[in-house]
């Protein structure tokens, strides 16, 4: 079995199994896997990483989602095994993490000092 490896903020951190003949589109494995959920994925910032079998070890595909007419390519594009699918995240989401990551040791810290 062959896989694509969804990463990033996919809905799920998964691997998609390709079809016995190894086709299917970008769209087939976002949608199978649970899309991308727009609270935290930058849809207009989704990438496929590909190995190359010469020149440069590594092609990147960038795609915007955030027009909806560029959905479109997602059902055209076809995955290959081994492909990453990788989601960046929103610039929002980064400070969320930083402050749930702050908010209990400040906690901690005021609670230890009232003692």
């Amino acid at each position: 079995m062959q896989y694509v490896y969804l990463t990033g903020e996919a809905s799920k951190q998964t691997r998609f199994p390709l079809p016995f003949e190894h086709h299917a589109s970008l769209a087939d494995a976002l949608f199978d896997s649970g899309g991308l959920p727009t609270i935290t994925a930058n849809i207009s910032q989704i990438y496929i990483l590909r190995k190359r079998s010469s020149g440069s070890p590594i092609a990147a595909y960038r795609f915007d989602f955030s027009n909806a007419a560029n959905l479109v390519l997602a059902t055209e594009f076809q995955l290959r095994p081994n492909d990453v699918i990788f989601a960046a995240e929103q610039p929002i989401t980064k400070w969320h993490r930083v402050i749930q990551q702050i908010t209990p040791s400040l906690i901690t810290t005021g609670v230890g000092a009232t003692n």
